[in-house]
């Protein structure tokens, strides 16, 4: 009896190092299919690297992040209502949309990071002089304050310059009432860097931006790093969907058949001993 728990308990311990060997393959290769990004774990945060728009931004590990290579089988979909994933991924690409972050419970808020190419001849708004940069902010203030179409109508109740680890932001809060009376309030941190136009948007529909909000908001902000991101030929929705279906079919199939070996080499000792 003795024999046969320590033998089992070799079993356990085994399929646990396939098991933990297997996982760690999986998130190696993560990096390279993750969306057009790449990801690098740490205990307590997640950095992405998009190419398209040569920014680094890392996120909490205690927020859910959705880029436009997310895969069917994001456990964290229904969180945001997603049925469809490849229309997720498609509203993403259309809007610009390269991270959609939410809390992992209690979904009361998301943050988008979008980008496109800046405006011809704009580079950065650090590039700026003093008074280019209030003449760029009136404009950018003026062409985004009570605009209305068919489908909503958005006020900007406050705005101001910041200026976090170097970068030039035009920040601004603003309202937003959709036509079936729904009021959304955001919060927007946008800039110019290596000529792409980035935004940051926070936005919520309950009664408020909170304080906790506004801080997961602004420690994003403040890890954003802008440098030259070499884009991956496996950074594609396509690949990512293949490679997460064939790797979390193989890792059942591996413990299965490392459990099959033991019990086979297990028996074929007993009838050598007899």
């Amino acid at each position: 009896m003795l024999k046969n728990t320590s033998r089992f308990k070799k079993l356990c311990k085994s399929a646990a190092a396939v098991l933990i060997g297997l996982q760690l393959a999986i998130t190696s290769l993560v990096p390279v299919m993750a969306e057009d990004i790449s990801l690098s774990d740490t205990s307590k945060a997640s950095t992405y690297k998009i190419a398209d728009l040569d920014v680094a931004v890392t996120v909490s590990d205690d927020l859910v992040c959705f880029t436009q290579n997310v895969t069917s089988n994001n456990s964290y979909l229904d969180l945001i209502g997603a049925d469809d994933v490849e229309q997720l991924r498609a509203l993403m690409k259309v809007n610009n949309i390269y991270l959609e972050i939410i809390p992992k419970q209690n979904v009361t808020y998301e943050i988008l990071l979008s980008g496109k190419d800046a405006p011809s001849g704009v580079e950065s708004l650090n590039d700026l002089s003093d008074d280019e940069l209030q003449s760029s902010f009136k404009s950018y203030v003026e062409s985004r304050d009570n605009t209305k179409n068919e489908i909503v109508t958005e006020n900007i109740t406050n705005s101001y310059i910041d200026k976090i680890n170097g970068v030039t932001y035009f920040v601004t809060d603003v309202t937003s009432i959709a036509n079936n009376d729904v009021t959304v309030y955001l919060r927007k941190y946008y800039t110019i860097m290596r000529g792409k136009a980035i935004s940051f948007s926070l936005q919520t529909n309950q009664s408020v931006l909170t304080d906790n909000m506004k801080t997961e908001l602004e420690n994003i902000v403040k890890t954003t790093e802008y440098k030259n991101i070499k884009k991956s030929i496996f950074d594609n929705p396509i690949y990512s969907e293949i490679m997460t279906t064939v790797l979390s079919l193989l890792l059942p199939i591996a413990i299965l058949a490392l459990i099959v070996f033991f019990i086979t080499n297990s028996a074929k000792r007993k009838k050598k001993k007899h």
